[in-house]
């Protein structure tokens, strides 16, 4: 007979369903969240920038492996069992080709290395054109279905309201509910020039996941931006410049304005990785009026001088 100081397997098998309830209805904290700051921003100003010999699938996947080795390698990131967005630009019904969504081939490396870690992956954005003709003809949903990830479209009924710490024309935001829930988010826009913004970047590419009227922040675009990185907590940004769209963007021109600049660039603050992005254009981080606002706001350094950045050739 057992003694009192023994528990029956009735009660352990008890006691462990308890525990798996309360942790499913949020009761125990989630081992891979983040603990809350002034805004969503690490104060990380370092940079890899990875450029390729030329943009082919194969050496793509060796520019973000080499990345991410250069980080500390992908586990420094994303460990088994996490669930990760990767969230690129996926607004336009275009060819890769013309610059207006991320490169396939990059969406489909990232995916690939966190499924190979035993991640769960989602890949979405809030599509500008028919949400079944870009995500097809874009390339990146049969990429990223190839790589292990889920690719869904944009569910109206996941958005949720989000304070703007500090916000400078927003209180707060619609986000997409996936994107505050997941355990790491990689945020993977293309470089390439906006008639409103002057440029989009990592910081722009988060319009992606809101909801509501686009229009209202076109109202006073530069200022929501820096609304959008204060509130929407992004873990790692991967700037896709294989191709720049260097006019007419972010969904115009033709071939002659799209530029291979084989390049990728990888970091943990999007201000900053903003900010070194720009000067693919040749231009100054702070001509772009919103780099400049986020760096008056002290959300991350916009001096590439200042920067720490490790250059790779692939």
């Amino acid at each position: 007979m057992l003694s009192n100081n023994f528990m029956s397997r009735k009660s352990l098998l008890r006691g462990a369903t308890l525990v798996a309830c309360n942790y499913l209805a949020g009761l125990l904290p989630n081992p891979f969240k983040k603990t809350p700051s002034a805004h969503a921003l690490t104060a990380d100003n370092s940079l890899v920038v990875i450029k390729g010999a030329d943009i082919s699938k194969e050496r793509v996947t060796r520019m973000v492996e080499a990345g991410f080795n250069a980080m500390g390698g992908i586990g420094a990131f994303i460990k088994p069992g996490m669930k990760v967005v990767v969230k690129p630009n996926i607004a336009w019904n275009s060819a890769p080709e013309r610059a207006h969504n991320t490169n396939p081939h990059l969406v489909e490396a990232v995916v690939r290395m966190c499924v190979k870690r035993g991640a769960r992956v989602l890949v979405f954005d809030r599509s500008v054109s028919s949400a079944q003709l870009t995500y097809q003809n874009s390339g990146i949903a049969e990429a990223a279905r190839r790589a292990g990830a889920s690719v869904e479209y944009i569910d109206s009924r996941k958005f949720r309201k989000v304070k703007v710490p500090g916000g400078l024309y927003n209180s707060d935001l619609s986000v997409y509910g996936d994107m505050i829930d997941a355990d790491f988010v990689i945020n993977m826009p293309i470089a390439k020039t906006h008639g409103s913004s002057t440029l989009t970047l990592s910081m722009k590419n988060l319009m992606g996941v809101l909801g509501g009227r686009r229009g209202f922040f076109h109202a006073d675009i530069h200022n929501s931006i820096v609304d959008f990185a204060k509130a929407i907590r992004v873990d790692l940004n991967i700037i896709d410049a294989t191709r720049i769209l260097t006019a007419y963007g972010p969904n115009g021109g033709d071939l002659k304005d799209v530029k291979e600049t084989r390049t990728i660039i990888m970091g943990r603050n999007m201000v900053t990785v903003d900010a070194y992005a720009v000067t693919l254009f040749n231009r100054r981080p702070d001509s772009i009026k919103f780099i400049a606002i986020a760096g008056r706001e002290g959300m991350g350094e916009i001096n590439v001088n200042k920067m720490t950045v490790r250059r790779l050739a692939v």
